[in-house]
């Protein structure tokens, strides 16, 4: 995995200024600033930015609360820019909900690059970013639902073909029993991406506290190295357990 190197925030130009503030952000959780909790930037202290809204509808999802509004709060763009700059790091991570269904996360993303902030959008992949949007992100965190999720068909991705095309895309696929390790390999294959590189595709165990998933973790991180997937747990969930903006 390549990775960045370390850029400090640049002052904006006044034009681009104006244009922050102007842009409002509806966030599901305030601004937070903690360790990357999963995939492959695993402990990297990161600024989280959750925007508001999601349509996918997971069963088992540990943010519901920003499925629909009232957002938390709604700030501008240059307000989250300011949080940034007074936290060290470097890297955003914008998340949901499902954060492609925001129509300010393509402008955020651009003003989060314009300050030289390394960027990871965290999705579903059931919709496919624009080539401005794809090319501006520089790590895509792309996690389609297992069975498990009992999301509707609609919300399924129709094509992942995208991901080749991305800087740094890496799969997520959450499961909660060894034998979901089946439903992997049926998705890779639906969706041509059977060459997709195994070092890129990632099993994280299910479980909003982590006495839900500490037995999971051994069983799942075997199956994981049998086929030479990567595995992470939630750091977050054993660090905070279930609590939000963590």
């Amino acid at each position: 995995m390549s990775e960045a190197p370390a850029i400090h925030p640049e002052p904006a130009s006044p034009a681009a200024s104006a244009s922050a503030v102007a842009l409002r952000v509806p966030l599901a959780d305030e601004l937070f600033y903690s360790l990357q909790g999963e995939g492959a930037t695993l402990g990297r202290p990161s600024v989280f930015v959750r925007l508001m809204g999601c349509t996918v509808g997971c069963a088992w999802c540990d943010t519901k609360y920003s499925w629909e509004g009232p957002p938390v709060l709604e700030l501008s763009a240059a307000d989250i820019l300011e949080f940034c700059a007074g936290r060290p790091g470097n890297q955003v991570i914008v998340t949901g909900g499902e954060p492609l269904e925001n129509p300010v996360c393509a402008p955020l993303v651009a003003h989060l690059k314009a300050a030289g902030l390394r960027v990871e959008v965290e999705t579903s992949g059931y919709i496919e970013p624009s080539s401005p949007l794809l090319e501006a992100v520089d790590q895509w965190n792309v996690s389609p639902k297992l069975a498990s999720a009992a999301i509707a068909p609609d919300k399924q991705p129709t094509s992942l073909g995208w991901l080749w095309r991305a800087k740094e895309p890496y799969l997520k696929f959450v499961l909660h029993k060894p034998d979901e390790m089946a439903e992997v390999d049926a998705l890779l294959d639906h969706y041509g991406l059977a060459e997709f590189p195994s070092e890129r595709i990632i099993i994280s165990p299910g479980g909003k506290k982590f006495e839900h998933m500490e037995p999971r973790l051994l069983p799942l991180a075997e199956a994981a190295l049998e086929r030479g997937f990567r595995f992470t747990p939630r750091l977050h969930v054993i660090l905070w357990g279930d609590k939000r903006a963590v």
